[in-house]
């Protein structure tokens, strides 16, 4: 991997380097050792991707002023054979999943409150002016995610009934706030150090409604439900919106709808994986009968 990046080794002084395999993105990744014993995180994508993540480093620059355990950005550029790189702090941790899968459900809920409010500090981020409003960007796509559901060869569980579902709501997305968005937040994407959470892989992050941010709850839950009870918690400082539930119950149905497709590109292990998910929420959702999953706890 070296070639091609001679002068950033020699910038920053690395002397080792080992593949990260761990995640889903198209992205190339690599842990950098300096002499000193520093570690760097390397994403390496694809050229066609330059401008997107631009943006993207340049939005992770305001991150340094909200404290929090994240990773940095440090540099940005492109290498002599096109390839498009990103050079990140490393944060050192425990696998999220792990370490919450350890705890007690009081611990677990408090992490979660942790993860909340710092996911509250991260929506707080300066942006660029918009040129697409979130209902304007929502119609664009939506629709081909659809289609990809329904030509994919595949059904969901009850997939008419989440379909017409979130036909029937999908003006609920008019009018929503803009706030910069970690684009994937849950425990994959966390570390626990002396107790404390360390958020990790911006890769995905953008502007978008930051209800969003807390769409993938499925991956918290399944580990703990009081870490995510604790999250949803911390965000809103236990004074939940009338709009939240409504609004994620609508964004559950996008995921629903979104994500067999998508892993149908992974093989059969991630095929298998959405049905579990899908499983999953329907009976955190009661078939889709309810408004509020069966794994929030309440205020705590």
């Amino acid at each position: 991997m070296k070639n091609g990046f001679e002068d950033l080794f020699e910038r920053y002084g690395i002397t080792a380097e080992e593949p990260l395999l761990k995640g889903w993105s198209g992205d190339k990744k690599f842990v950098l050792t300096d002499r000193t014993g520093r570690r760097f995180l390397l994403r390496l994508s694809e050229q066609s991707l330059y401008e997107k993540k631009k943006k993207q480093f340049e939005l992770l620059k305001n991150l340094g002023k909200l404290g929090l355990y994240c990773s940095r950005p440090i540099e940005f550029g492109e290498s002599d054979d096109g390839r498009v790189y990103t050079l990140l702090s490393y944060l050192k941790g425990v696998d999220g999943e792990v370490a919450v899968a350890a705890m007690s459900d009081e611990e677990a809920y408090l992490l979660g409150a942790e993860a909340g409010r710092c996911l509250k500090k991260l929506h707080s981020v300066a942006y660029p002016p918009q040129e697409l409003t979130w209902w304007e960007r929502y119609r664009r796509k939506m629709p081909r995610k659809i289609a990809a559901l329904e030509t994919c060869g595949y059904r969901i569980p009850m997939q008419d009934k989440i379909l017409r579902y979130y036909k029937e709501h999908y003006e609920i997305m008019k009018d929503r706030p803009l706030a910069f968005c970690h684009g994937d937040y849950h425990l994959g994407n966390m570390i626990v150090k002396d107790g404390k959470i360390g958020i990790i892989d911006f890769d995905k992050n953008g502007v978008a409604d930051p209800y969003d941010d807390l769409k993938p709850f499925c991956w918290n839950a399944a580990v703990s439900e009081w870490f995510e009870t604790g999250l949803i918690n911390g965000y809103f400082d236990c004074k939940i919106p009338e709009d939240f539930w409504p609004i994620l119950k609508f964004y559950t149905a996008e995921s629903l709808i979104s994500q067999l497709p998508w892993s149908i590109k992974f093989g059969e292990t991630e095929i298998k994986t959405a049905y579990e998910v899908a499983e999953n929420q329907m009976i955190w959702y009661d078939s889709f009968d309810r408004d509020i999953p069966t794994w929030y706890k309440g205020i705590k």
